[in-house]
């Protein structure tokens, strides 16, 4: 019964949560400021990177002050390879390889030319992979470290990723890399900045959350 009734609760928050989800998108309609919505979108991109913190904090115990670090290169590797023009090398080498598996795209400009770059799915998996090698490089020494040490250790390798992608000009320095793709969902739709797309774009990241948030209560 108790068992019940606590799965009874976790489905009620999520549900509570979605509610509140739908009625601020409701509110913003109703107000004429659409706008917020991206905002709101965008916060809750925030939203999970918070909750991974919170699941690695909270929940391991594990201080880490460079949580931030690996939000970083995920995002700006897939930025970096759905931006990166590889038309100079079309039928060359590597470029030809992942071309024939259909891991780059062909897509226009913004002056009309022709842009070879690696499909935004792709992209997404390199940067994943990225992602975990380099915490996999950094958390074995990092992790026979304890208390203070362990959180400047932390503290440091953000700092130094901060200071990487703010002095590196293919990263847009402190602009960011402008231009990136749309990230193509299914049946057309996107997660893009397009303003036709901002309310579907809103309830797709907080759906997001609330998968977060359902996977974190039943861990």
């Amino acid at each position: 019964g108790v068992t019940m009734a606590w799965k009874a609760s976790r489905a009620a928050r999520v549900a509570l949560f979605l509610a509140a989800v739908v009625l601020v998108q409701i509110l913003a309609h109703a107000a004429g400021k659409p706008f917020f919505l991206t905002q709101l979108t965008m916060s809750a991109y925030y939203t999970l990177v918070a909750a991974g913190l919170s699941l690695l904090m909270g929940y391991a115990g594990q201080i880490s002050l460079g949580h931030a670090a690996f939000f970083a290169i995920g995002g700006y590797a897939s930025g970096l390879l759905t931006t990166l023009d590889l038309s100079a090398r079309r039928g060359h080498g590597l470029v030809a390889a992942l071309e024939r598996a259909h891991l780059l795209v062909s897509r226009p400009d913004l002056y009309g030319g022709e842009v070879l770059s690696v499909h935004p799915w792709a992209a997404l998996a390199a940067a994943l992979a990225l992602a975990l090698a380099v915490a996999f490089a950094i958390g074995v020494p990092v992790l026979k470290l304890k208390g203070h040490y362990l959180a400047m250790a932390t503290l440091g390798f953000g700092t130094i990723i901060y200071s990487i992608v703010l002095g590196t000009q293919r990263f847009g320095a402190a602009d960011g890399i402008s231009s990136v793709p749309p990230f193509p969902l299914f049946f057309g739709v996107s997660v893009t900045g397009d303003p036709s797309l901002r309310v579907l774009n809103y309830y797709f990241a907080w759906l997001l959350v609330a998968v977060a948030m359902v996977l974190l209560l039943n861990l």
